[in-house]
Formats: structure tokens, C-alpha cells, sequence
């Protein structure tokens, strides 16, 4: 006797009318085929997460779903980073790049108009930082850092950790997943403009 896979049927709930002995033989199929796909993505070499986030991050919970990372800006010394996938930019305030731009280690490469978190629109100077460490375990070169007035809270913002993607950010324990940490980032970046 030739089995047909009913069209539309849940292999849980016998049709009254069914023998049981095919459902069973649907669900059998149903498991089977999910093996196969299964085995059909490993085998095939789908890239997967678990090789690329190599370095991990301890984050501090402030309080309120905000997480901190430490931070070390060569040239201006250790920083604490709001971690916040929101924001287009990494930001610093104006008092760190002042110190950098002294020391020749700050760029200004352009001027941008950003929507602030309060709605309100202002001309903030784009500027291009030799190296940013986060955690003390992963080194990033050639930030883009928004400059913010006077001591705002410094941001790690999306445009830095796609640098550093595949990432992940858990809340259980509060951490920070990064990919290609201390790689060649110069030679990509040089290679991109």
C-alpha cells in the first residue's frame, strides 16, 4: 500500500477516520525530514556564531537597563562607555578630544547633523581616533567618535562594534560578545576607503 502525505494535517491528532499506525508514519516523516535539513546545514558549512565571538566583555549594570563597559582611549586614558546599539556613532565629550588634538591624535573628518535623544538637532564634528580598547581585550583602529559638549557621558554606538561584528550583548550574565578582536582592522579599513 503507497502512503500519500496528507496535504494540511498536525501529526499530534489522529483524523478520526485515519489509522493510527499513519499517523505515526507522518510523524516519523516529519522527524526525519528535520534531521535531514539539520544535516544538510551543518554539512553544507553555514557559518555559525559559536567561532567568531571570541572575546568576551564584562558589562556593569548602572541601573535602569543601562550597561557600561570600560574603555582606554590611547592618548586620553581609561573611559567609561555607555553601551547603546542605538546610536550611529561611538561619542566622546569635547574635554577628551581637546586633549587628543593636542597630542595630534585626533582628526576632524567631517560635521554632521544628529537628531539628539531630546528631539533637538545640532551640528556635531566627526573626528577619527587612532585606537579605542573595550574591556581591555579588544582593540579597535580608526574610530569615527561623534563629539559631544563639554563632560557628556562617553556612548559606544553601532558604527564602532560593526567594526567588531558578529556581537552580542546578554543581560544574564551582563556581557559583551566581540568578533575579530585585535585583527588587522587597519589594513580592512585601508582597504574599504
Amino acid at each position: 500500500m503507497a502512503w500519500i502525505m496528507p496535504s494540511i494535517r498536525f501529526p499530534c491528532v489522529p483524523v478520526a477516520d485515519e489509522p493510527i499506525r499513519e499517523s505515526l508514519a507522518f510523524m516519523i516523516m516529519v522527524v526525519l525530514r528535520g534531521m535531514m535539513f539539520l544535516w544538510l546545514i551543518f554539512a553544507s558549512g553555514i557559518p555559525t556564531l559559536g567561532g567568531e565571538l571570541d572575546t568576551h566583555v564584562p558589562l556593569r549594570d548602572k541601573g535602569i537597563a543601562t550597561f557600561y563597559v570600560e574603555g582606554h582611549i590611547h592618548g586620553a586614558g581609561a573611559i567609561d562607555l555607555l553601551v547603546d546599539t542605538g546610536a550611529g556613532y561611538t561619542a566622546i565629550n569635547a574635554r577628551t578630544v581637546a586633549a587628543l588634538k593636542q597630542k595630534g591624535l585626533a582628526t576632524h573628518i567631517k560635521d554632521v547633523t544628529a537628531r539628539l535623544a531630546d528631539g533637538r538637532r545640532r551640528v556635531v564634528p566627526i573626528y577619527r581616533i587612532a585606537t579605542l580598547n573595550i574591556g581591555g581585550s579588544c582593540e579597535i583602529h580608526d574610530v569615527e567618535v561623534a563629539v559631544l559638549p563639554g563632560r557628556s557621558r562617553c556612548i559606544l554606538g553601532l558604527g564602532t562594534l560593526k567594526k567588531v561584528a558578529p556581537f552580542m550583548v546578554s543581560v544574564e550574565p551582563p556581557s559583551l560578545s566581540l568578533s575579530h578582536c585585535n585583527s588587522s582592522q587597519r589594513s580592512v579599513v585601508a582597504a574599504v576607503r
